[in-house]
């Protein structure tokens, strides 16, 4: 399959690259906006790694183009700095299919696009995501349980739509302390248990499961 790396950093690209290309992908590189623009409208490719800071065209306005011309590929989007909702919601609108966070995670980015690869790539129309009996609308910032709205804080938000994106897999405290804390949230891996346990409360004891030495999964996902 082939797949496309936007990055201005011609090491962490390399990275990028020989990790895909040993899972048997192909791999464009793009180091410029205006050029990673013109691929992804010519080119089907099964997903995207795209950095937002691009010379050229910032990695944002590219993704509003594409999704704008009707690409629908799958967008996983590198950024240097930690996001906020409104930055979360800004991507999401522009047609994001996930975020990650520099320095990467070489494992976490390879998890993320076999994921993409593997789905039927984003709703770009109508961005909820299900998860046995939560819903979640990531442009409305809202989720539901069996159908009733749930209010959430900002970080128990991000924290349950990072369990959701990874339903595949266990997510590490501190995997998760990454990528749902901000700068006015708790920095460490130490401080995730008082999270979930709030998110617990609020969904339902068994509606995340704790798997020893791994971290953590939503429960109902874990049957399936």
């Amino acid at each position: 399959m082939r797949t496309l790396i936007v990055e201005d950093d011609p090491d962490l690209a390399s990275q990028i690259t020989s990790l895909l290309e040993g899972e048997g992908y192909v791999v464009d590189w793009s180091d410029d906006g205006e050029e990673a623009l013109e691929l992804g409208l010519e080119n089907p490719y099964a997903a995207v790694v795209l950095d937002l800071g691009l010379p050229g065209m910032d990695g944002l306005s590219v993704l509003r183009r594409w999704r704008e011309a009707g690409c629908a590929m799958p967008v996983i989007v590198l950024t240097a700095t930690r996001q906020s909702v409104a930055d979360m919601r800004d991507g999401v609108r522009a047609g994001a299919t996930n975020y990650l966070l520099k320095p990467v995670d070489l494992e976490l980015l390879l998890d993320w696009v076999r994921g993409a690869v593997n789905s039927s790539g984003p709703n770009v129309s109508t961005p909820v995501l299900e998860a046995g009996a939560i819903r979640m609308d990531t442009r409305a910032l809202r989720v539901w349980v069996d159908g009733d709205p749930l209010k959430l804080t900002p970080t128990e938000f991000r924290l349950l739509h990072c369990l959701i994106v990874s339903a595949e897999r266990p997510s590490s405290a501190n995997e998760l302390a990454e990528r749902a804390f901000d700068n006015a949230s708790a920095k460490t891996g130490g401080e995730v248990p008082v999270y979930i346990g709030r998110l617990r409360d609020k969904l339902g004891k068994d509606m995340i499961e704790t798997v020893r030495g791994y971290g953590y999964r939503l429960a109902q996902l874990a049957e399936k």
